[in-house]
């Protein structure tokens, strides 16, 4: 399910990415291949990483800040879109079975349009 190859390849393949290498630069190879690159930050707690993935798709206030509320507002998304999370490891290692799920939710919604892929940084 995750890819061990860079997303930076000019292409806008949807799907699930491991890429080491530093945010930013993530981010420009990203915009220069035509996706609007989306960096959330590291976080340790559950209603940490929902309030973060709101700041950084500019969510309304009344996003409900739970698995549903995501979903809905993924699939609101336009165009093509890259969701970087960086150090996702954190979050992983201390919320294992909600970063299982959330993980499950991100890898589902790669596989609809638009264009939508997620980037372990």
């Amino acid at each position: 399910m995750i890819a061990t190859t860079a997303l930076v390849d000019g292409s806008q393949t949807p799907g699930v990415y491991r890429v080491l290498a530093e945010p930013s630069e993530i981010v420009q190879a990203l915009g220069e291949a035509g996706w609007t690159p989306v960096v959330v930050p590291a976080v340790l707690r559950t209603r940490d990483f929902y309030t973060e993935i709101a700041r950084a798709l500019a969510l309304p206030e009344y996003f409900g800040r739970n698995a549903d509320a995501l979903w809905d507002s993924l699939t609101d998304l336009n165009g093509p879109t890259a969701l970087v999370l960086v150090d996702w490891t954190r979050f992983a290692q201390a919320r294992p079975e909600r970063w299982s799920r959330i993980l499950g939710l991100l890898a589902e919604r790669t596989e609809q349009g638009p264009a939508f892929a997620l980037v372990l940084a």
